[in-house]
């Protein structure tokens, strides 16, 4: 089996609502349904993975009854993702995004997806051992398997274990698997202070004590930092028509390990990822920064020009 990148995801449709205003406790207000998209961090990630070239896989266990699993394996598909490992369980439930927006703002709240855990069956463990890459969440994780053997596995077969960081760390599991197993992490600067709040020492102080190699830490209009265990690299955002933000840390981190995966340096795959997630701010969605090498380097050339 060639090696891969693994995504194990936490499905779910994103839902689209404008809105007057957002609203404090108590308060009520209609919202007007917009849009409906396939969605979800880690769907999104693969998608930008594989429209840039890479071999991506998604393991995900769908609902068997669910009108939306036959919509998300085709949009999958449609962006060149091996769906191929993905399950089915009548227990199963995917997951919802509901976002409501007012003008360039947005509130979201997400509904998770419910199934049971994998059979560690040898196709499973296969999978994951192949794996050269594997991008996942925290909780996902947790949900996915009953303890994690098979992911320390994987690990010692040489697959590199790349979180996306955002989460309320209201449990310690989530904290405990990104100290302490992390090889990478791709995490936006309001989760990392939640993260933060949570433990004694700074979190990539502890984190490459351990194995991570990596991590970017983004804000927004303020641009992102690349940490590295011996250096800093900031760089700003990059200028664009902002349209709508969503998706642009999953274009970013899913641009970072297609090039990661290549065989750039940690620097160049910065660099690179940077535009995508620019780019994904200039259309509407979780998967507007799905674009190919060609479509992101002549972004990058008129973009630059442009400066």
């Amino acid at each position: 089996m060639d090696k891969h990148l693994l995504f194990i995801a936490g499905n779910d449709i994103d839902y689209f609502y404008d809105v007057e205003d957002f609203l404090g406790a108590g308060e009520a207000a209609i919202a007007k349904p917009a849009d409906m998209k396939v969605g979800g961090c880690v769907l999104n990630t693969a998608c930008v993975s594989a429209k840039l070239g890479s071999n991506a896989k998604v393991l995900d266990i769908l609902s068997l009854q669910d009108e939306s699993s036959k919509r998300m394996v085709k949009n999958l598909n449609g962006f060149g993702v091996d769906a191929s490992e993905i399950q089915y369980s009548k227990s199963a439930r995917n997951g919802q995004c509901l976002i409501f927006r007012k003008d360039s703002e947005k509130c979201i709240y997400v509904i998770e997806a419910q199934r049971p855990y994998y059979e560690e069956t040898e196709n499973i463990k296969e999978l994951l051992n192949n794996s050269k890459y594997i991008y996942t969440l925290m909780h996902i994780l947790k949900i996915s398997f009953k303890t994690t053997e098979i992911i320390k596995e994987a690990k010692k077969h040489g697959a590199m274990l790349i979180f996306d960081g955002e989460s309320r760390y209201q449990n310690d599991y989530e904290r405990d698997y990104l100290l302490n197993l992390a090889d990478g992490l791709f995490i936006n600067k309001k989760a990392y202070k939640r993260l933060s709040e949570h433990c004694e020492e700074d979190p990539l102080k502890l984190m490459f004590n351990n194995d991570l190699k990596f991590a970017v830490i983004s804000d927004g209009a303020n641009g992102s930092d690349l940490y590295l265990k011996d250096k800093i690299i900031h760089r700003d955002a990059v200028k664009v028509n902002a349209i709508d933000s969503t998706g642009a840390g999953d274009s970013l981190a899913g641009c970072f390990l297609h090039f990661l995966d290549k065989g750039y340096e940690y620097e160049k795959c910065f660099e690179l990822a940077n535009f995508n997630g620019a780019y994904a701010c200039t259309s509407e969605g979780g998967t507007a920064g799905a674009i190919s090498e060609d479509q992101l380097f002549e972004f990058m050339k008129k973009t630059e020009n442009k400066t």
